[in-house]
């Protein structure tokens, strides 16, 4: 396909082989939406990661490790999980020359955190112990991942209600944080049932958006899903 967008897809970290890898979910949900996704290497090199960002049409930030609470300024809880303090700096910093670079960006999961964590907010570090709610479901699923297993609620008149043209939508979950404080500048898209933060925007950027569930599990089969896709990657078309 012709002047299809490069997308840049922020990689999984591997602790046991200590190397970078990408879920195949994520590749395909890009493709299917017509852009051309590349795993990004892990550097640290702030000329490379400007290189990097100038090369891309858009940054995917995808799931994974927890990121590290000292960022926030927060003690690292016994309930937080694995950290990649690597792939933390490296995220950070490429958000960064993204934004300057005002391209698109769309984060799933780790995702939506890390973008709070840029813009100063902060997170929930094990949601079953810090956010007590009533709820009759997990945030963390078991397999298998294209199931949806609660339903989350679009602000009125919000960007994602627009774009889906619902009210609601049952999604997945496989996370065991979230977000606290929001973020400086950033706008709720969505809550879960038990007003958890699901979705996020920041609307002064031509495209920034996140959403806690993760849509490449299910956009093959769930129209919804797939145009949250569409949307990023029409986005980076445009540029």
């Amino acid at each position: 396909m012709k002047n299809s967008p490069i997308i840049g897809l922020a990689p999984l970290w591997d602790d046991g082989k200590q190397c970078v890898w990408m879920e195949q979910d994520y590749l395909e949900a890009i493709t299917l939406a017509g852009g051309i996704p590349i795993i990004l290497p892990l550097v640290q090199n702030e000329a490379m990661i400007e290189e990097i960002a100038s090369k891309i049409d858009g940054l995917f930030l995808t799931g994974g490790h927890d990121i590290n609470p000292n960022i926030y300024h927060e003690k690292v809880s016994d309930l937080c999980g694995k950290m990649c303090d690597s792939r933390d700096r490296f995220e950070l910093k490429l958000v960064e020359k993204i934004i300057e670079q005002n391209k698109p960006i769309f984060g799933v999961c780790r995702g939506l955190q890390l973008l709070n964590v840029f813009f100063k907010g902060t997170l929930f570090q094990d949601i079953p112990t810090q956010y007590k709610k009533d709820r009759n479901f997990s945030h963390r699923q078991q397999i298998p991942y294209d199931q949806p297993v609660h339903e989350v609620s679009f602000v009125e008149g919000s960007l994602l209600a627009q774009w889906l043209n619902v009210n609601t939508l049952q999604v997945n979950s496989r996370h065991h944080q979230g977000i606290k404080k929001l973020g400086e500048g950033l706008m709720v898209e969505a809550v879960s049932t038990d007003g958890l933060i699901e979705a996020i925007h920041h609307p002064n950027y031509p495209f920034l958006v996140a959403v806690q569930w993760h849509p490449e599990s299910r956009c093959k089969k769930n129209e919804k899903e797939r145009i949250l896709f569409e949307q990023f990657v029409n986005s980076c078309k445009r540029r």
